[in-house]
């Protein structure tokens, strides 16, 4: 697992190599993309967000997957945590996603954030830590999986192609 840190914030990055089960999932996308067609954010991404609360527990053909995102947790935090909720996203041509954080107000718990990509050549992703502008960019590939502190700005600079993540959240 490969570490960057951002003044004093961290993500890291991993990946899932079994291609059979990232095409599993991204095949269950594709074959439902209809129904992701909510757009939650004031940006132009579609998102299953407000169709599932918890799209890696609710859904079947995500079990595996799920098995796979619990262990790269487990190993980098090596503590107690918990899926608190999890959607697709999908970015077509041109798609973007502005500066946001994944941070729960309230909270009792450490907040952490992911996720997973499903396709290739993905656009950029960029982390920032403000007020000082520091901004580190990376390019996901399909089966990358970025965990981050939920408090980490970060957004989706635009994609050239249809652009397949799955993001969640987890408290530890």
């Amino acid at each position: 697992m490969k570490e960057t840190v951002i003044f004093k914030k961290s993500f890291y990055e991993t990946k899932i190599s079994n291609t059979h089960l990232i095409e599993t999932v991204r095949s269950f996308i594709v074959q439902n993309k209809e129904k992701f067609t909510e757009r939650s954010w004031d940006c132009n991404i579609n998102t299953s967000k407000n169709k599932f609360k918890n799209i890696l527990y609710e859904v079947e053909e995500f079990k595996y997957i799920t098995e796979n995102i619990e262990k790269e947790i487990k190993a980098l935090l090596k503590l107690p945590f918990m899926i608190t909720n999890s959607w697709i996203n999908i970015l077509n041509k041109n798609g973007y996603q502005e500066f946001h954080q994944h941070v729960v107000r309230g909270e009792k718990f450490k907040e952490g954030s992911g996720v997973l990509y499903f396709t290739q050549e993905n656009s950029k992703i960029e982390f920032a830590y403000f007020p000082e502008q520091i901004i580190y960019n990376i390019k996901p590939e399909e089966g990358d999986i970025i965990l981050f502190d939920s408090d980490l700005y970060h957004r989706v600079i635009d994609s050239k192609k249809e652009r397949i993540s799955l993001a969640f959240n987890f408290n530890y």
